[in-house]
């Protein structure tokens, strides 16, 4: 809801604004570290490569995204 709430906040103000939530994946840190072992090797990123991959997802968003949460793939994540 706060993405959503500060969407709708930013569109009044600035109706090319973008305001999204990302969700990374899962990272090589010592955060996701007791998760790791279900994940697949392709599926573990890099800090280097998760912050690429979401520059990426970033670089693609148009006004009509604000308010949405997006995966390091692109795709949308359900609220």
């Amino acid at each position: 809801m706060l993405i959503k709430s500060f969407a709708i906040e930013l569109a009044r103000r600035n109706r090319m604004g973008v305001c999204i939530g990302l969700h990374p994946g899962t990272v090589d840190t010592p955060l996701s570290l007791p998760f790791q072992r279900g994940v697949a090797p392709d599926k573990l990123f890099t800090p280097a490569r998760a912050a690429q991959q979401l520059l990426d997802v970033i670089a693609e968003r148009i006004p009509e995204d604000s308010g949405d949460i997006f995966a390091w793939d692109g795709t949308r994540v359900p609220a």
